[in-house]
C-alpha cells in the first residue's frame, strides 16, 4: 500500500492562507490571542460595546467563529484582521509568525510543483520497485525452503544419494536468508 506523501509546509501548490486555515483551528487562535471561549464555545465579542452575554461562537474543528450580535465571523484569518486592523496578506504573515508554521513568504511557482511532484512520483516508484523485488526474493526463499525439506536426507541411506535439487537449495538459502534480513532491517 502506498503511503501518502506530505509535501514540505508551503509546497502544496495551494495558496497560504488554505494552509494556515488547515493547520490552525479558531479555537487555537483565540487562546493563543487571549480570549477564552466557555465551555460552549462562546466569549465576549471584543468588536461590539456592551456584548454582556458571550455572543461570540468559537466553532470546533476548521469552522471558524460568529457573532450572533455584530454579525461579524469568518476564519481564522478573518479574526486577525479585524482584531489587529491589518490587511488580508499582513494578518496572513502575523498567523505564520505566531504559530511558526514556516510557510514560504511567496507561493511556489508551477515548475516548483511540478519538480517536487515529479520527485515524489519517482520516489513512489522505486518504493514500488523495491517491494517488488523483495517480495520476489521472499517468494524464491519459500521455493528453496520446500525443496529443501522435501529432498532433505532423512536416513544415512540417503545420505549417499542425496539429490542435486537439494544442494542447490542448501547453496542458495543463504544467500536468499542474508539479503532478505539486509533488507527487512534484520542484520
Amino acid at each position: 500500500m502506498r503511503e501518502k506523501s506530505c509535501p514540505p509546509a508551503g509546497r502544496t501548490g495551494a495558496d497560504p492562507a488554505s494552509e494556515i486555515k488547515g493547520r490552525l483551528t479558531a479555537r487555537e487562535v483565540f487562546l493563543f490571542y487571549g480570549f477564552q471561549p466557555d465551555r460552549s464555545g462562546f466569549l465576549r465579542c471584543p468588536f461590539h460595546a456592551g456584548d454582556r452575554h458571550g455572543s461570540l461562537k468559537v466553532y470546533e474543528g476548521d469552522r471558524g467563529w460568529h457573532c450572533f450580535g455584530c454579525g461579524r465571523g469568518g476564519s481564522v484569518i478573518d479574526f486577525v484582521m479585524a482584531r489587529f486592523g491589518l490587511g488580508f496578506r499582513d494578518a496572513c504573515r502575523k498567523l505564520n509568525e505566531d504559530f511558526r508554521l514556516e510557510l514560504p513568504a511567496r507561493r511556489p511557482s508551477r515548475a516548483e510543483i511540478t519538480a517536487w511532484r515529479r520527485a515524489r512520483r519517482r520516489e513512489a516508484e522505486a518504493r514500488d520497485r523495491a517491494a517488488a523485488q523483495v517480495r520476489r526474493m521472499a517468494g524464491e526463499h519459500r521455493f528453496w525452503w520446500a525443496v529443501k525439506q522435501q529432498f532433505e536426507p532423512r536416513t544415512e541411506g540417503d545420505l549417499e544419494r542425496v539429490p542435486p535439487i537439494y544442494t542447490e537449495a542448501v547453496n542458495r538459502l543463504p544467500y536468499l536468508e542474508h539479503w532478505l534480513d539486509g533488507r527487512l532491517g534484520l542484520v
